[in-house]
């Protein structure tokens, strides 16, 4: 795994906020398995696609997952309902980040509560025009000093 020192020399630190990313996505009939819910690989794909975007956005260009360190399943997802996926870095090294991502479900087509039905944590690397790794900013956290 690459080291958890901070970061590419000359970038400036990030905020994780300018790394957020949601995915907005209606769940299909397409989408489901033999119990009549959504598989939970279309729920991973999702979160990695959320969470590549955050990745790629913090290291402004490719990352490429190199492990998914967490995934918890909370509640089954069914045709029809809106999953938002969040997704926002935790966690830079020098050509790592970590991202954690959040799944939350609704109807489609009614106003109401919200529930958490998934949540994962994942490690990318990101990578050069040859597919090295190439240093990340850092991550500039609230309540910790400057790099």
């Amino acid at each position: 795994m690459a080291d958890q020192t901070a970061t590419a020399v000359g970038c400036a630190a990030k905020d994780p906020g300018a790394s957020r990313v949601t995915l907005a996505h209606i769940m299909s009939e397409h989408d489901t398995n033999l119990y009549g819910t959504i598989h939970g690989g279309v729920v991973m794909k999702l979160i990695d696609d959320a969470a590549a975007a955050a990745a790629g956005r913090h290291a402004d260009g490719p990352a490429v997952t190199v492990a998914v360190d967490r995934m918890s399943f909370l509640a089954p997802v069914r045709a029809g309902d809106l999953l938002s996926v969040d997704a926002e870095l935790e966690r830079a090294g020098r050509t790592s980040m970590t991202v954690a991502v959040n799944v939350r479900a609704e109807r489609w087509n009614a106003s109401g509560p919200t529930s958490e039905v998934a949540t994962a944590t994942l490690t990318f690397v990101a990578i050069d025009a040859e597919g090295r790794p190439r240093p990340v900013p850092a991550l500039d956290l609230p309540g910790l000093p400057a790099a």
